[in-house]
């Protein structure tokens, strides 16, 4: 598949999704992508993406029959228990050929104290996680072989770090490990999985190295000019997601296995 020759739609162009939008507008790619807010629609508009305004159920969707690759990148607290509905709403707009990449969220996977893979049954230790992992079923029984969903841990980049909302609270649980995947890999993950048409997959997308909160956070905090947190011996479920599956199967190759190397 040549993606230089397909029309990229992204749902959701917030932190994420303007970063992708941008990033498949460099290469000389036809994109389109929506937003909450007519001004947020020309911004995407002035570099080059196609802007459209999503809000609801009503708005006008018809824009996504030309559409080759849909990534769907909405975040379940913009719609709470409408979100699978409004998933597979959208999903539906698109031609028999489209093909769909979710973007979801490790959230899926219980707090067990273990390592988590894609063979994990994903239920979900919060609404979230419940919620996200219901839009992933509805999807899969929809599209099928069409569709491809990567799980993504705790998001970071550019101005969005977690030690900053962190800055100066106290926390439970200094040696749970952390799963944060950098936005670079984010954009090279969804790349890697439109390139090699690797459809009808689920991937996990984390770094895979998992430093302590005790000693990765108060490090980041400095870095970034902010009180660093606290963290106490108060021991917390945790989960160490693995991303082996998207470096065998995609071949991919994580431009930041480290969150020490992450950019700050």
């Amino acid at each position: 598949m040549q993606i230089t020759r397909k029309k990229i739609a992204i749902v959701g162009c917030g932190w994420l999704g303007s970063s992708l939008a941008e990033f498949y507008v460099k290469q000389g790619n036809e994109v389109a992508g929506t937003t909450r807010t007519p001004s947020k629609a020309e911004t995407l508009n002035q570099i080059g993406v196609e802007g459209h305004i999503l809000n609801s159920f009503e708005d006008d969707l018809s824009w996504l029959k030309t559409a080759d690759i849909l990534v769907l990148n909405i975040p379940p607290s913009s719609f709470g228990e409408e979100y699978p509905n409004f998933m597979v709403h959208i999903a539906r707009q698109l031609t028999e050929t489209a093909r769909v990449l979710f973007i979801s969220s490790t959230s899926v996977y219980d707090n067990r104290n273990l390592s988590v893979n894609e063979n994990e049954v994903a239920l979900g230790n919060s609404s979230r996680g419940k919620t996200v992992y219901q839009a992933e079923k509805e999807l899969e029984k929809l599209l099928g072989k069409r569709l491809t969903t990567i799980r993504m841990a705790g998001l970071v980049g550019k101005e969005r770090h977690p030690a900053k909302y962190m800055s100066g609270k106290v926390y439970p649980g200094q040696e749970e490990p952390i799963n944060l995947i950098h936005l670079t890999d984010c954009i090279g993950l969804i790349e890697a999985v439109i390139k090699k048409e690797a459809w009808g997959e689920v991937f996990n997308g984390c770094a895979e190295v998992h430093p302590q909160k005790g000693e990765y956070y108060p490090w980041a905090a400095r870095k970034l000019n902010v009180t660093p947190p606290e963290f106490t011996n108060e021991t917390v479920p945790f989960k160490t997601v693995s991303n082996e599956k998207s470096r065998v199967v995609l071949g991919y190759s994580y431009r930041y296995a480290d969150p020490f190397d992450f950019p700050i």
